[in-house]
């Protein structure tokens, strides 16, 4: 591995990747010749989900606020179309490839590939007939032979914010599903009501860790005014996200003062994203400078290479240092034990498959305590969930008893309109307050999980401890800087045992600052550590916010209210209880189709289970390789087959040449945890 660990760039970034890579390899092949086989396996199927690996770049903004044109400028070409008018009406992915083509792929899962010239004609609303066509596309992909996302970058155009409700439901879904979003705000007018709207109620709390604001047309004020523009917004950012994460952390819990402590970093660029296309079209630096480009590249390099980077990076590193650990120990343990006589083996042998049964059955205890944790989470969180629908129904009320409705409001021409836009209102409000309610329940999920998996470091601790003992009845000894005990024991507490339990409750603490729950946890393995980890806790807890949006929207513009037609204060207060009544029966109706409180139970489940199996694969990997080296030196004795001198030489190269690499991978560890407690 280089000595270099700093991986800000890209091109440090793959250097780092694939030095990591390089001694994974040579790691697997010492675990091939050790007999650690599912070791092996876990190395494999790292490296598989690796080389598929890239960053995926997400830009949101309402329509007419540059969009397009900051891809454009960020690839240094128009590939993109673009225009005054709202231009973008589908997913549009651009990624490399050195044949330039477009692969649209359709609502009802069938695929077309056509010529590049055409995409205009498919992504967009600048004709009839395109718009047409464009709702019938799930997501078109640009292949493109752009240096830019040669670096294993994907960049995703959105659909304006507020442009089409469906596909602002799906523009929402896709930030947390990215490393990095870029929400473009235009200078001469920032903070519409629907951007506002975004960062107070739609924005995940846990999102704006890989968020970089983007202020655009910043060319139109001179750098005094321009930069006193960009602190006024980054301020209102802060207040919005400030007030939106107390309500979901509250105010004054610890997490909510860490999530306030961090956002002094949050950030926020201006950029003239037409002065960068037409100063990287035509090669002019100094328009280039001035357009502020640069500057926002650096930014959102370093977003993805260090702060979203270092989660894959950290999870490679701490295979690569688990799977040292397994190695320096079985090759000692070979050392030792092909020393011994047949009935010392033997003795220690059978002394070790009694320890082995007794760690076994201690995890399965564990496994019980953990069982009996993701009850009592159940049955703190369950009031939050059963309140859930209530809340709804208490809310609906206090918008209805608000409204200022009059007597003409009520006459049958009006009625109807009356009626819609108190629907209108009501469905707006709840979608918010579900959207509060579902990130308070996962935030609470969180602590849960991480409190216990905090309480499993003794679990960790004991299992070390006991393996260790298990295999040091064996130990050669070897002759080296370190023993290969103390190497193995000080690397194992580096890597908080399978990629860490430890690691794990600290990744969840940064979860909702990192994104991770947006992109997955460290210590667990955001990315490939734990793929049912990933799957229970990655994923944004938002079944109640899909519920709201479903039911409000089939409540008819119409109910079957008593003829209210005239405006007297009697009837405006008639047509205000007839309408609560029925509100609230809607809502019933939808909480009968969906039980909260059992929805709430198998997520945890699901969370606890994960864990459980996190556990159970990880450290059934150690101890099936330990059963696996000490069947195979039972065999080599039981034949009398006594350590070569060649054989020792060799064995005592492989622990110096894996010493070697646990410090470059200590180091690197090092650097990666700096950035991720930032």
């Amino acid at each position: 591995m280089s000595e270099k660990t700093s991986f800000s760039t890209f091109s440090d970034y793959r250097q780092t990747v694939t030095a990591i890579h390089d001694d994974l390899l040579k790691l697997q092949g010492y675990c091939d010749i050790l007999k650690l086989n599912c070791t092996s396996e876990s190395i494999s199927e790292l490296l598989k989900k690796t080389a598929a690996d890239s960053f995926t770049v997400a830009v949101v903004g309402e329509f007419r606020r540059g969009k397009s044109t900051l891809i454009n400028s960020l690839l240094g070409k128009a590939i993109l179309p673009s225009d005054v008018l709202p231009t973008t009406a589908t997913l549009n992915r651009v990624t490399y490839a050195v044949t330039p083509s477009v692969k649209i792929e359709y609502k009802d899962n069938t695929e077309e590939q056509i010529p590049i010239e055409m995409l205009p004609d498919y992504v967009t609303k600048l004709t009839e007939e395109a718009e047409k066509r464009a709702e019938s596309i799930r997501q078109a992909t640009i292949f493109y032979p752009i240096n830019y996302c040669m670096n294993n970058v994907d960049i995703i155009d959105t659909p304006g914010l507020n442009d089409d409700s469906s596909m602002t439901e799906v523009t929402l879904s896709v930030i947390p599903q990215s490393d990095a979003a870029l929400f473009v705000i235009m200078a001469q007018s920032p903070f519409s009501e629907y951007e506002r709207d975004f960062l107070q109620n739609k924005m995940l709390v846990s999102d704006i860790g890989r968020v970089i604001f983007v202020v655009t047309r910043i060319d139109a004020f001179d750098d005094e005014d321009a930069d006193r523009v960009i602190q006024n917004i980054s301020d209102r950012i802060k207040k919005y996200v400030v007030g939106k994460a107390e309500k979901v952390l509250g105010k004054d819990s610890r997490e909510f003062q860490d999530y306030a402590h961090k956002l002094g970093a949050i950030k926020v660029l201006g950029v003239s994203a037409k002065q960068a296309l037409k100063a990287k079209s035509s090669g002019d630096a100094a328009l280039l400078g001035r357009s502020r480009f640069p500057a926002f590249e650096r930014e959102l390099e370093q977003l993805l290479t260090e702060e979203r980077g270092a989660i894959t990076l950290n999870t490679q590193v701490n295979r690569l240092l688990s799977a040292s650990s397994e190695i320096l120990k079985a090759a000692d343990m070979r050392i030792g034990a092909l020393r011994m006589g047949e009935s010392e083996f033997q003795e220690k042998h059978e002394q070790a498959k009694i320890k082995i049964a007794e760690i076994r059955a201690d995890r399965d205890a564990e496994f019980s305590r953990i069982a009996m944790a993701a009850q009592k989470a159940y049955e703190e969180i369950r009031p939050q969930a059963g309140r859930f629908w209530q809340e709804l129904i208490d809310n609906s009320f206090t918008i209805i008893e608000n409204a200022a409705i009059t007597g003409d409001d009520l006459k049958k021409e009006n009625i109807a309109k009356t009626q819609e836009k108190l629907i209108s209102t009501i469905q707006d409000s709840n979608e918010n307050l579900g959207q509060l309610l579902s990130e308070k329940i996962q935030h609470a999920i969180n602590a849960a999980l991480g409190k216990e998996a905090e309480r499993l470091t003794g679990f960790e601790n004991n299992f070390y401890q006991s393996i260790n003992g298990v295999q040091c009845q064996f130990s050669g000894f070897a002759d080296n800087r370190k023993t290969v005990e103390e190497l193995a024991i000080s690397t194992a507490a580096d890597t908080f045992l399978f990629m860490g339990l430890g690691g794990a409750y600290q990744g969840f603490k940064r979860a909702g600052w990192k994104g991770a729950l947006l992109g997955g946890g460290i210590g667990f393995g955001a990315t490939f550590g734990s793929i049912l980890l990933l799957s229970a806790l990655a994923i944004p807890f938002t079944w109640p916010v899909a519920i709201v949006a479903g039911f409000a929207g089939t409540i008819a513009s119409r109910f079957a209210l008593g003829k209210i037609f005239g405006g007297n204060e009697k009837q405006i207060v008639k047509f205000k209880e007839q309408f609560k009544e029925a509100i609230e029966n809607k809502i019933r109706e939808a909480q009968s189709a969906n039980d909260m409180t059992a929805k709430l139970h198998e997520q945890i489940n699901a969370a606890f289970s994960a864990l459980k199996d996190k556990i159970n694969g990880e450290t059934e990997s150690i101890l099936r390789d330990t059963e696996a080296v000490l069947m195979d030196l039972q065999d080599k004795i039981l034949k009398n087959r006594l350590l070569a001198e060649k054989e020792t030489e060799e064995l005592q190269n492989m622990i110096a040449d894996v010493t070697s690499i646990i410090d470059e991978a200590s180091e690197l560890s090092q650097s990666i945890h700096s950035i991720l407690n930032r």
